[in-house]
């Protein structure tokens, strides 16, 4: 399996639009890795990992055809990973699509489903050119070649999941925007078997010390990478990447890569791929 970040900042981006602080200003003078879009991955040149306001710049930066796409699994409603009125533009009176084209379906929770669901059937458009799938929290479903465990998140309201992400024997755990996976969570994952090849992690509060449980920061990342371990969910293999940075948290792309280094954990850029 192989993942491609398309972007991996939180919701301002980096460096953030109307923003002066210190990590924005380095962004913008130095570019490079320290430029950050809004979070987007790809699973094997396939499937589709939320669908935010930087979709369009990161289909045309890496020259992608989405026409092709069939699947994209939402991770919440937050406009950062929803961005709605994109979407509904891939319908046959605003695009050219061939009469035996097969419709985008979309997944996600019951936020997600209230936010795109607009027609009966579960149609995003009228003509049913994107559908929507309603999954469940621990069932595991079948999307396209892969298998797919969806995850409650600790971040916010309308039922947020992050995704276990299955294909060949190998697995890959999505886990942005959400705090820690409480023990019971983790608990379930392991009686259901699962064993993470790869784990993204959410690392919005960078070197921050902050309360809000919704994100997590390089002290909370090590906590849960011990805590999958413990839990044998992850083993000496298995490669950790963080991820959905935040200019608020403080840490340019660089001081990421360097407490990486030191802790076991790669730090992730626009366009990095991985390999597992």
């Amino acid at each position: 399996m192989k993942i491609k970040y398309l972007g991996t900042a939180a919701s301002e981006g980096t460096p953030a639009l109307f923003c002066s602080c210190e990590i924005c200003k380095n962004a913008r003078s130095i570019g490079g890795k320290e430029i950050r879009t809004r979070c987007q991955a790809i699973i094997d040149d396939g499937l589709l990992i939320d669908f935010g306001p930087d979709t369009y710049l990161h289909l045309l930066r890496d020259s992608i055809d989405i026409t092709l796409f069939e699947h994209c699994l939402i991770t919440h409603a937050h406009s950062d990973h929803l961005y709605v009125d994109d979407i509904g533009t891939r319908c046959r009176g605003l695009a050219n699509l061939p009469p035996d084209a097969s419709p985008l379906k979309l997944y996600g929770g019951s936020g997600v489903e209230k936010a795109v669901v607009r027609y009966g059937g579960g149609k995003v458009t009228e003509d049913g050119s994107v559908l929507f799938r309603r999954l469940h929290a621990f069932e595991p479903a079948a999307v396209g070649e892969y298998t797919v465990i969806p995850i409650p998140a600790i971040h916010s309201t309308g039922e947020p999941f992050v995704y276990a992400i299955s294909r060949s024997g190998k697995t890959i755990l999505y886990a942005h925007d959400t705090g820690i996976l409480p023990d019971g969570t983790l608990g379930k994952l392991q009686a259901l078997g699962a064993f993470f090849d790869l784990v993204s992690m959410d690392c919005n509060e960078g070197i921050r010390h902050i309360d809000y449980r919704g994100h997590m920061n390089v002290e909370r990342d090590l906590i849960f990478m011990e805590k999958l371990r413990d839990f044998g969910l992850a083993g000496e293999k298995t490669v950790f990447v963080a991820n959905h940075f935040s200019h608020n948290g403080r840490m340019t792309h660089e001081q990421a890569e360097v407490l990486g280094k030191k802790h076991g954990f790669i730090a992730a850029y626009d366009g990095m791929e991985m390999e597992i």
